[in-house]
């Protein structure tokens, strides 16, 4: 058995987030997917970059869709995690993709759609959502690739303007994501509740066994995200049925597959 494991935001762990260095270095560790976060700016461009303003990871306050391309392109978003890094750009989706072309490696994408209906409204976010998609169309990777959004009004958009053809990624519990209606092929399973009308964390990042068997007998693949990292936690989310991780640090998560016979 072959358990997956998807980098977050890039190889995270040795690079700036969401950087062309920090998805190469994904696909030099062997990782099975790269999962990205897209937005649109002010001129029309989709850009990769995961809040929706550059203050964590530059100091910048500047939104994303108020700001050009070419004013995003002079933000240094590495420096802030240390001199080496000093100089890494914003990149495009269209240069991620160029690099992954040139890279030639048969890893698989988790597009997360960050621009959501229920704050920028439908026109923008369904604009950014229908030139990202174009983009991923252009370079043909369909067949490799999982539309991701926590707005479940986007993922119907992409459902029915795009018939299906893209494979959408949810969350567990649904209502992490507006209990979309979306027909998901997989979601990532986190254990929280709605108590009181607040969402609680469980006392372990693994969810129950029961979440597990719910999603399954829902049709849909179960995956794991990034709170999940320890060797107890990882193996426990095997046992109860998970298939993909998306993990801050691919070569570790790898390496405690491997010392288990999971890769």
């Amino acid at each position: 058995m072959k358990i997956e494991v998807a980098a977050h935001r890039g190889n995270m762990a040795l690079f700036p987030e969401n950087t062309l260095p920090a998805f190469r270095s994904a696909c030099e560790i062997g990782v099975d997917m790269i999962e990205l976060d897209l937005h649109m700016t002010k001129d029309g461009e989709i850009i990769i970059a995961h809040d929706s303003d550059f203050l964590r990871t530059a100091d910048n306050l500047g939104k994303i869709h108020e700001m050009t391309l070419a004013e995003i392109k002079k933000i240094d978003v590495g420096r802030k995690r240390g001199e080496e890094f000093a100089g890494y750009s914003v990149p495009t989706l269209e240069e991620f993709l160029d690099l992954m072309k040139q890279i030639g490696q048969n890893v698989a994408f988790n597009f997360e759609f960050k621009d959501y209906i229920h704050v920028l409204g439908s026109g923008f976010a369904c604009k950014s959502a229908d030139r990202a998609i174009g983009l991923i169309d252009e370079y043909g990777l369909w067949d490799r690739s999982v539309a991701n959004s926590f707005d479940g009004r986007l993922l119907e958009y992409i459902e029915k303007k795009y018939d299906g053809r893209f494979r959408l990624h949810g969350f567990y519990p649904y209502e992490i994501g507006g209990n979309t209606k979306a027909r998901l092929y997989c979601a990532c399973l986190f254990n929280q509740r709605i108590v009181d009308g607040k969402w609680v964390r469980g006392d372990s990042p693994v969810n129950p066994a029961e979440d597990f068997d719910r999603v399954k007998a829902d049709g849909i693949h179960p995956w794991v995200g990034a709170g999940v990292r320890t060797e107890t936690d990882v193996l426990l989310a095997v046992e109860r049925g998970a298939e993909l991780f998306t993990s801050n640090d691919p070569a570790g998560l790898i390496g405690i597959l491997k010392k288990h016979g999971l890769r």
